[in-house]
C-alpha cells in the first residue's frame, strides 16, 4: 500500500479496527494513500484496486489513465476483462494496517457470486499478523460502499471486530441494486450473465433492466425502449425506497452522466435528502458498459 507513513501515523493514533474493501465499492480514493476520503470513512477504509486488463495491459491503480483507456476500449470494442488482487497484494494492506498500529480488520468486498476477491481477503486473512474478518458483501457498486461505510463509523466509534462486521452485513443484507445497461454483451464477455439471456436480449432489442440477487446478476425486466427501461427503474427504486425517506440513494453513470443527473433528479422528487451522481469505477464499467445507468439503495445510517 502506498504511502503508508500517513497511514501508520493516523492508525497508531486511533487504534481500534480498521476496513479494508475493494475498488468496486466507488468509494473517493487518495491515490497517495489507498485511503478512501469519504468524509464518513474516518481515516479507516483502505481500497484496493480490482486489476482491469485492456487488449496487452494490465492496470492496478485507480487513476485517470484507466479511464480514458478504459472508455476508449468501450467505445470501440477493445476487449475488456477483470481480475481479483493478488491474495500478496491484499496481505500488503493487512500488513501495513497492522504496522500502523490498528489491532483488527474487517474486509468488505463485493460479492464473491461476482469475484474472487473474498477468495483472496480469506488466504491472505490467514497470514495475516492480525485477526480479519472477511465479509461476502453479496452486493457492489454503492451499495458496498454504504456497508464499507457503516462499518468504518462503527469501528470509529470504538465497535469489537465482531460488531464491525455485523455492521457492514447489516447494511449490505438490506440494499438494492439495479442497473439498466444498453445492451448484455459486456456481462456476457465477462461471464457475469449466460448466454442464453444475453442472446435473448439482443435478439429481441431489448434494454434490460438488472438487479444484484443473491450476489448474482439477474436479468428483472427487458423493456423494449431505453425510455421504457429507465421509467421502470424509476419505479422499482421507488418502490424500494417505499416510506423511509431517510434511505440513502446513489445513481451510477457511465460516460452519461447529463442523463445521470435527470435522473437523479426525477427520482429525488419526493425525496428529503440528496441523490449524488457516481460514476462507475471502471471494474463496473468493464462489464456493464457505456450508457449503463443504476441506482443503489442502502438503509438509513444507524
Amino acid at each position: 500500500m502506498q504511502g503508508s507513513s500517513r497511514s501508520e501515523q493516523s492508525g497508531r493514533a486511533r487504534g481500534g479496527i480498521a476496513v479494508v474493501t475493494d475498488s468496486s465499492a466507488s468509494l473517493p480514493v487518495d491515490p497517495a494513500t489507498g485511503q478512501s476520503t469519504d468524509e464518513l470513512a474516518c481515516g479507516r477504509v483502505v481500497v484496493l484496486p480490482l486489476p482491469v486488463d485492456i487488449a496487452e495491459r494490465t492496470y492496478d491503480e485507480i487513476g485517470p489513465e484507466l479511464d480514458q483507456a478504459l472508455t476508449m476500449a468501450l467505445a470501440m470494442g477493445t476487449p475488456v476483462r477483470t481480475s481479483r488482487p493478488s491474495p500478496g497484494r491484499v496481505g500488503e494492506a493487512f500488513a501495513s494496517l497492522a504496522a500502523a498500529g490498528y489491532e483488527g480488520i474487517v474486509a468488505v468486498h463485493l460479492s464473491s457470486r461476482l469475484s474472487g476477491t473474498v477468495d483472496a481477503a480469506e488466504l491472505a486473512a490467514g497470514e495475516a499478523e492480525l485477526p480479519v474478518i472477511t465479509v461476502d458483501s453479496r452486493q457492489t457498486g454503492y451499495s458496498l460502499g454504504h456497508a464499507v461505510l457503516d462499518a468504518a463509523g462503527c469501528a470509529a466509534g470504538g465497535g469489537s471486530l465482531e460488531e464491525v462486521a455485523a455492521a457492514a452485513r447489516r447494511t449490505a443484507g438490506r440494499a438494492e441494486s439495479l442497473f439498466v445497461v444498453p445492451h448484455l454483451d459486456q456481462l456476457r464477455r465477462g461471464g457475469r450473465i449466460n448466454a442464453a439471456a444475453s442472446l435473448i436480449g439482443n435478439l429481441l432489442s431489448v434494454k434490460p433492466l438488472l438487479g444484484i440477487d443473491d450476489g448474482a446478476v439477474s436479468v428483472r425486466e427487458r423493456p423494449h425502449s431505453l425510455q421504457r427501461a429507465l421509467d421502470r427503474l424509476l419505479e422499482r427504486a421507488t418502490t424500494a425506497i417505499g416510506g423511509e425517506q431517510r434511505s440513502r440513494v446513489v445513481v451510477h453513470s457511465c460516460g452519461n452522466r447529463a442523463q445521470g443527473e435527470e435522473f437523479a433528479q426525477r427520482l429525488q422528487e419526493g425525496l428529503s435528502v440528496d441523490v449524488p451522481v457516481v460514476e462507475l469505477p471502471p471494474v463496473l464499467a468493464a462489464h456493464l458498459g457505456l450508457g449503463a445507468l443504476g441506482v443503489c439503495i442502502s438503509p438509513p445510517a444507524v
